[in-house]
């Protein structure tokens, strides 16, 4: 994969003579990139060790110290993570895992993903401990539970690693997750300004359908965003918008004005999340609300395959526990549906506490999203009601808007099996800047 523009500035600073000045200028000349795009490169080779600001001096080029990577991550630091007990393998702590496996399948589907020096998370089945160390794959045993005579000998055989936690599986990963998230937050982060194009297909408001029809076939696309005359977004307009309008009809009329609009410094991971739960296509990247770029969201998702096979980028949590779930729109009040897997279940079998708070709270945000375009920030979550939902449930989740004022919001959630309510709770979250 190409490097991006950041990663070109960072890789031109550390092939600099040591003692060399940096500066903004310096560097937005040689690389011809902005000025912003400049600091920030600055401000994260600062962070890396790469270069030091003095006083009265400037910014220098200085001997850096070498970045730790995902790949020092050790069975040992896991073991402290999770507050766990070594039962054998002792003598490997000090290895790394080279991934993390969930043992929330079936046996057949989890084969396929167990390879040596990997690190297995897994409850209380006994079946597949063992298929695990059969693989050479160390054990992460979650509810503090014992193995079994059995599964100890194998992985004494093996020389394998056994660590028993005393945190449920999705305490447990999530503790794994943390750790790994704050020793990669300095990381290159890919931003929308690194995908978007620059080259931007328009039509003005007072352009007719017929413009739309020749600029479709000249480009081959049939979304547009639509700008007035200070080149301000104010639209979009698709193929739907003209299907069966008279060419001569200014778009201005029949376009849609509820634009998803993006801003060029924001994470790729974002935004790309927002665009597939709540459906947009397209997003017009403006600069004070001017239009600087488009991305599309096969544009995004493509940049998501690249990034996710480097090493310090991966899957959160949140995204795991949410990748099964779907939106509907059944109701008047935003819903989505899906199931309760193994991964998500405590040591008793149903659904996790932390789990449903999850769940319910981004299913919140994103009715929060959908209906107002605001962010918010979780304040409160209480739970009125909470019977346990065994593995497998599928279930249903609605967030009510009941007050929403511009400093705060109150959200109602509730959680079904079928027509049975299962738990309901109250978030109340602070808001934040409409977008």
């Amino acid at each position: 994969m190409s490097k991006t523009k950041h990663q070109q500035i960072l890789s031109f600073i550390e092939d600099l003579t040591i003692g060399n000045k940096v500066s903004v200028r310096f560097l937005a000349k040689e690389l011809d990139v902005s000025e912003g795009t400049a600091y920030r490169a600055i401000k994260e080779a600062e962070a890396k060790g790469l270069v030091r600001s003095i006083p009265k001096v400037g910014t220098i080029r200085i001997e850096g110290v070498k970045e730790r990577l995902i790949e020092d991550f050790t069975f040992n630091e896991v073991a402290q993570i999770v507050e766990g007990l070594i039962i054998c393998g002792e003598d490997r702590m000090d290895e790394c895992p080279n991934k993390f496996i969930i043992a929330a399948m079936e046996l057949k589907d989890m084969e396929r993903y167990l390879e040596e020096d990997s690190l297995c998370i897994v409850g209380s089945r006994t079946d597949a401990q063992l298929l695990a160390l059969k693989h050479n794959v160390p054990l992460l045993i979650s509810g503090g539970l014992e193995p079994s005579p059995e599964v100890l000998k194998l992985a004494k055989e093996k020389n394998s690693i056994i660590i028993i936690t005393p945190y449920d599986t999705f305490v447990a990963t999530t503790l794994i997750n943390r750790a790994l998230f704050d020793r990669l937050i300095d990381k290159e982060i890919l931003l929308i300004e690194d995908i978007m194009v620059k080259d931007v297909e328009y039509l003005e408001e007072d352009a007719t359908v017929a413009d739309w029809y020749k600029l479709s076939q000249t480009t081959g696309h049939s979304r547009f965003p639509v700008v007035d005359a200070e080149h301000n977004v104010v639209g979009i307009i698709t193929a739907v918008d003209v299907a069966g309008v008279d060419q001569d009809v200014v778009i201005d009329s029949i376009m849609n004005r509820n634009v998803f609009a993006v801003n060029r410094e924001d994470s790729v991971t974002h935004i790309s999340r927002i665009m597939v739960w709540e459906g947009w296509e397209i997003a017009a990247v403006t600069e004070n609300e001017r239009l600087i770029g488009i991305i599309s969201l096969p544009d995004v998702l493509e940049a998501l395959q690249q990034i996710q096979k480097q090493p310090q980028f991966g899957e959160t949590v949140d995204n795991l526990v949410l990748s099964g779930f779907r939106y509907t729109d059944e109701s008047e009040h935003l819903t989505i549906k899906g199931e309760i897997t193994q991964f998500m279940a405590n040591e008793f079998g149903s659904a996790s506490c932390g789990v449903m708070v999850t769940l319910m709270s981004t299913t919140g945000y994103i009715a929060l999203r959908k209906k107002y375009r605001l962010d918010a920030i979780t304040e409160n979550f209480s739970f009125f009601q909470f019977y346990p939902i065994p593995v497998g449930t599928e279930i249903s989740i609605t967030a009510k808007l009941l007050m929403v004022t511009k400093k705060n919001c109150n959200i109602e959630i509730e959680v079904y099996n079928g027509d049975e309510l299962l738990v309901k709770g109250l978030m109340t979250a602070r808001m934040g800047d409409k977008k």
